[in-house]
């Protein structure tokens, strides 16, 4: 059987801290090659409306080779999210789910740019972390093979409890909340101790409050274990942050939401983005950020944005997202959908989000002001380094997976690709383009290209 060759020639790939423009050659699912088209090689693309598209499909005795136009819009690698909590009507933390229903999320979250995600469990009751755990967690295993797929891959589970401060539950049920912690606490709770969540459970991340008794010696048999933990739901003092990073917490789940706010004799969580320990060489802590404009004012995610760059956008999203307003469940709660914004039924707790990945990106740019290259970041290669996954995907490589987001100027979704095919062509992708030609400010028949594409950077 002969080679598949996928050439994507003059997008504009996140590279060296920009937008370059590139031609992009994928064989056999994976990046092969990426060129750069510097400004005296190449000054204009010659445009007409048939230009966008494949124009090229060509079969040899053994090959088949595909040449795709992208005519200056951004190729990006896939967007993962590591915090989800179900979409299109199906709650991961439903214990009445089938197999069909998480591939029925994976499959519809390419309409929006993810090409990876965390399936994400609410705190939960033995019995249904007993049902969903073995569930889910399988898939996530198999998808870890990295073959290729035609769906977003399940990278692992986000358990998010129970292990909380009672104070900071959330939406969280509070008859599941656990403030204590010892060696059996694992598999008493999840079934599976430290050592076989992430192998023998496909888990990858645990989300728990550092200041439980007993907190630290399990953070650092987690992290001793392959699995990244986060901070969150939490009354966690500064110190208390300080010693989970040290036996080995990673990452800060959706940052000032369920934890203590700032204070200035006493900066919480929030301080250990300014922590640094051992000089200016450590790598800091990381944190997950709620990017829907409900979560958290604009100010208070520019303000994080400054202090520390080590951003990874998550939706926390609900059944409800993709469905539009009414009534859903998260876990065994009763949400309310109204205007976008998810709460508890009968209170204004906020129940998760209805935002979709390719939406938080955009509002993040809004509201920090970044590049372009830094929102595609907080979206791509950050959580693949909080997973451990950085040498696999997140960026667009010579020998990664062509898994990749084709978008326009304004971050919106054109087309998704998956191990070099193409899974979601949206509808809108025609009036998409021309938008996006329009804002490049066409005239006649040629578009202007830069080789570092400076204008929207």
């Amino acid at each position: 059987m002969g080679s598949t060759y996928l050439t994507l020639r003059n997008c504009f790939i996140p590279k060296d801290g920009a937008l370059r423009h590139c031609h992009v050659f994928v064989k056999d699912y994976r990046t092969e090659k990426i060129e750069l088209v510097s400004d005296a090689e190449y000054g204009t693309l010659p445009f007409n409306e048939r230009t966008f598209g494949e124009y090229s499909v060509r079969c040899d005795e053994e090959d088949k080779i595909t040449v795709f136009e992208c005519a200056g819009i951004i190729l990006s690698p896939g967007f993962i999210d590591i915090q989800l909590n179900g979409a299109f009507g199906v709650d991961f933390s439903n214990p009445l789910i089938s197999g069909k229903d998480v591939q029925k999320v994976a499959e519809n979250l390419t309409a929006f740019g993810v090409t990876h995600f965390c399936p994400t469990l609410v705190s939960s009751s033995r019995e249904t972390y007993e049902k969903l755990i073995p569930l889910i967690g399988n898939m996530c295993r198999d998808d870890r093979s990295f073959k290729p797929t035609w769906k977003a891959a399940l990278l692992g589970m986000h358990l998010e409890g129970p292990f909380f401060d009672e104070s900071k539950r959330g939406a969280h049920e509070s008859e599941h909340i656990r403030e204590k912690m010892d060696s059996k606490s694992f598999s008493n709770t999840y079934n599976k101790d430290a050592s076989c969540l992430y192998d023998g459970a496909g888990v990858s991340i645990v989300t728990l409050a550092p200041e439980l008794p007993g907190a630290l010696d399990q953070i650092q048999a987690l992290s001793e274990n392959n699995i990244t933990v986060s901070l969150g739901h939490t009354n966690a003092v500064l110190k208390d942050g300080i010693d989970a990073k040290k036996r080995g917490a990673t990452l800060l789940t959706h940052l000032f939401n369920a934890m203590r706010p700032f204070h200035h004799r006493e900066p919480g969580l929030l301080g250990l983005l300014q922590h640094c320990e051992n000089g200016d060489d450590e790598e800091g802590i990381y944190y997950s950020i709620i990017a829907d404009g409900l979560h958290s004012h604009p100010a208070s995610v520019k303000m994080a944005y400054t202090m520390s760059k080590n951003v990874v956008l998550v939706t926390d999203a609900m059944s409800a997202m993709g469905l539009g307003d009414g009534q859903h469940s998260l876990g065994s709660k009763a949400v309310t959908v109204l205007n976008d914004m998810a709460t508890i039924s009968g209170t204004d707790t906020l129940a998760g989000s209805v935002a979709s990945m390719d939406s938080c990106v955009r509002t993040f740019k809004t509201f920090t002001g970044c590049s372009h290259y830094e929102a595609l970041q907080a979206a791509t290669r950050n959580p693949a380094k909080v997973l451990g996954l950085a040498n696999k995907m997140g960026s667009i490589e010579e020998g990664l997976f062509a898994d990749f987001v084709l978008l326009d100027d304004s971050l919106n979704v054109i087309r998704t690709i998956l191990a070099g095919s193409i899974v979601h062509s949206g509808d809108d992708e025609c009036h998409a383009f021309k938008d996006h030609c329009k804002k490049l400010h066409l005239e006649g028949s040629t578009i202007a290209l830069s080789g570092k594409r400076k204008e929207i950077n």
